[in-house]
């Protein structure tokens, strides 16, 4: 698969990504993390969003939500953007963390819950593994959920898995959208040059729309570069789209992704591969 294309430079820095340069797509306001673990790893990092994060486009369900939050047995929350833009409202209407005390709170995996704990909540529920599928176990595990009144803010067009799932063991679900993630497409053209010079040698993908995007303005063809999925629903989306996956971190993390890739250059390094 690989072999052609201008080969990596062997690096004098011992650090594994050292002499890659990757190319990071996210929203540019949700990029920091990532970028500041890959230069870390030795990687020159490109921002390139092709996604931006906008308000919902009917924020009225999302207020009145928000109003009356302690009517809900459980909040959970299913992104850093969820919880950053459920608290954006909480703050307007002149409340708090104190507003969750008469609920329990759930989140998908450690960064959200980070984002919790940062505003004074801890969740009562983080599933092992971060994905939908684990969440609905976990809080199925916790408590029957029948006659239970769950409040589920999250991005527009998000996948059906946990609410059906919450239906279906009896909860009573409120979705609100608390944001909208937009096709960016400005960086595109610059992207689609640079994985035609081969100037790039990995591409990495923290979500689904991430892929949506990349693949209707660029294309499913990387070039030479690395494909890196966060975690397998982000994989899926890519190969739903003709989109290789070469590496998909174990755990569903910016930390695992950026060391499922470190351990990719470390074995093309080894094996005296070039991509």
């Amino acid at each position: 698969m690989h072999g052609t294309g201008p080969e990596r430079r062997e690096p004098r820095d011992p650090r594994p990504l050292s002499g890659w340069t990757v190319a990071v797509m996210r929203a540019r306001e949700q990029a920091g993390e990532l970028v500041r673990l890959l230069e870390a790893r030795g990687a020159s990092v490109r921002e390139l969003p092709m996604i931006r994060i906008e308000p919902p486009a009917d924020p009225g369900p999302l207020r009145r939500a928000v109003r009356s939050v302690d009517s809900f047995d459980w909040v959970v929350f299913l992104s850093v953007n969820g919880v950053e833009g459920f608290w954006r409202e909480l703050r307007a209407a002149g409340l708090d963390a104190r507003a969750l005390a008469a609920s329990r709170v759930a989140c998908v995996g450690p960064g959200t819950a980070a984002a919790l704990a940062r505003r004074g909540v801890a969740p009562a529920v983080v599933p092992e593994e971060y994905v939908a599928e684990a969440l609905l176990e976990a809080l199925a595990r916790a408590e029957a959920l029948s006659g239970k009144r769950i409040l589920l803010p999250r991005g527009a067009g998000g996948r059906a898995v946990l609410p059906e799932g919450l239906r279906a063991l009896g909860a009573e679900v409120t979705e609100v959208e608390v944001y909208r993630t937009v096709p960016e497409v400005e960086h595109a053209a610059e992207l689609r040059e640079l994985l035609r010079a081969g100037a790039v040698d990995a591409l990495v993908f923290t979500s689904p729309s991430t892929v949506g995007s990349f693949v209707a303005s660029v294309g499913v063809d990387p070039g030479r570069a690395v494909v890196a999925a966060i975690g397998p629903v982000t994989a899926r989306a890519a190969a739903a789209r003709g989109l290789a996956v070469h590496v998909c971190a174990a755990e569903h993390t910016m930390a695992g992704l950026v060391e499922a890739l470190a351990s990719r250059a470390a074995e093309e390094r080894r094996g005296g591969r070039r991509v």
